[in-house]
């Protein structure tokens, strides 16, 4: 007897719906906002049957970013989902942490058409449901698929960190200006996720980096690093007001961008070095100071000021045109990546291992700290 191919994809959609069902999962959960270490548990959960719509999904990576603990904390302009977690006969409304991360489709729904087992997906924004756990059943519309193609000989921490910081400098040097090799951008925070980012996708593109930095004892460690990456200037906050650092800065006449993500007094000096007509872009706030502008660099230099949030951006991929887009972004970064050219930041990585929830507990609590030194991801045994 001949089975055709749609009986096939019938009997094994419903073969994946009854291996669903009395699935566990390990997730970092909460049930109310506030402090990350004080509200976040790992908790062992049943994921509720498949829907003809859903698709299951095995984590693979998610890193930890100061949004999600922000998100935490209720602080966020994107609260995220809460849901019903059914933990050993208890039912609680929780909320999974994390917005970024990539994961395998291991089950799709009878109605699903856009995803296929197999495929490595990544949000499609934040909010939609949380990053944080080992396997999660979500609607097959909140994933976007990244290519086969696109991630081959990359690791799954270098696709679950691609949405949020390389995405957020790509836009950077691509929506403010039309940047012409040689010119100049300035910006602060540059040993951050997405200050690295700027660096190496400006050098990639000939254009050139100052690039400013918190003081500290290790500062030329850090400038070698930076340096390494591509940067052309890196000095200290400190050092951006020594005169011999103000003669070099203000002989250049192509500084067309400064980006902000401290504010505060920084910011302030930072912006004297941006050119006649140029632009400061501000995508974030980390020393939680006002950005002020003093009125001679409006009425005398023409400097605008204009803010940038990485989460408007992809809401607005609703049309074709900004969707293709998004896919060419994405393309753009993975293809840098696999060719050398950029690297993801340094991140401190923990395994969680479904087997044991404490040490999940410890891990997650260490990762989640304001204080914990370095940029922490998650991977899923």
């Amino acid at each position: 007897m001949i089975v055709s191919s749609s009986v096939f994809r019938a009997v094994r959609r419903a073969h994946g719906l009854m291996q669903v069902r009395g699935m566990q999962a390990l997730a970092a959960v909460y049930t109310e906002t506030g402090d990350p270490q004080s509200v976040l548990r790992v908790v062992r959960h049943s994921l509720p049957p498949l829907l003809d719509t859903q698709v299951m999904v095995q984590m693979l990576a998610s890193p930890v970013n100061p949004s999600d603990l922000n998100q935490i904390e209720g602080t966020y302009p994107v609260r995220g989902t809460f849901n019903n977690i059914n933990t050993s006969g208890t039912v609680l409304q929780a909320c999974v942490g994390g917005n970024e991360g990539v994961g395998r489709v291991t089950q799709i729904g009878q109605n699903v058409h856009n995803v296929q087992v197999g495929d490595w997906v990544v949000p499609q924004r934040a909010g939609e449901f949380g990053t944080w756990c080992t396997r999660t059943i979500v609607d097959a519309q909140s994933v976007s698929v990244v290519p086969e193609e696109w991630r081959s000989g990359l690791s799954p921490l270098d696709i679950a960190c691609l949405k949020v910081n390389p995405c957020t400098a790509y836009r950077l040097l691509r929506d403010f200006a039309d940047l012409k090799k040689g010119d100049y951008v300035i910006q602060n925070g540059a040993n951050s996720g997405v200050g690295r980012a700027v660096i190496q996708l400006a050098h990639s593109w000939g254009i050139r980096t100052i690039n400013v930095v918190r003081d500290r004892p290790e500062l030329h460690e850090l400038q070698r690093e930076l340096t390494a990456l591509g940067a052309d200037i890196v000095v200290s906050d400190k050092q951006l007001t020594a005169d011999s650092v103000k003669q070099q800065l203000r002989s250049l006449n192509n500084v067309r961008l400064g980006f902000n993500c401290v504010g505060g007094r920084t910011t302030l000096q930072l912006t004297k070095y941006i050119s006649e007509g140029g632009t400061l872009v501000t995508y974030g706030g980390m020393s939680r100071q006002p950005v002020t502008m003093p009125t001679s660099l409006l009425l005398f230099k023409d400097i605008a000021a204009r803010g940038f949030w990485m989460n408007r951006w992809y809401n607005s991929c609703s049309s074709l045109a900004m969707d293709a887009e998004r896919q060419s972004m994405w393309k753009s970064i993975l293809g840098l990546m696999r060719s050398g050219q950029f690297v993801t930041q340094p991140l401190s990585v923990s395994s969680i291992d479904e087997a044991s929830e404490d040490d999940a507990q410890r891990i997650v609590h260490d990762a989640v700290s304001w204080t914990a030194g370095s940029k922490h991801a998650f991977v899923f045994a």
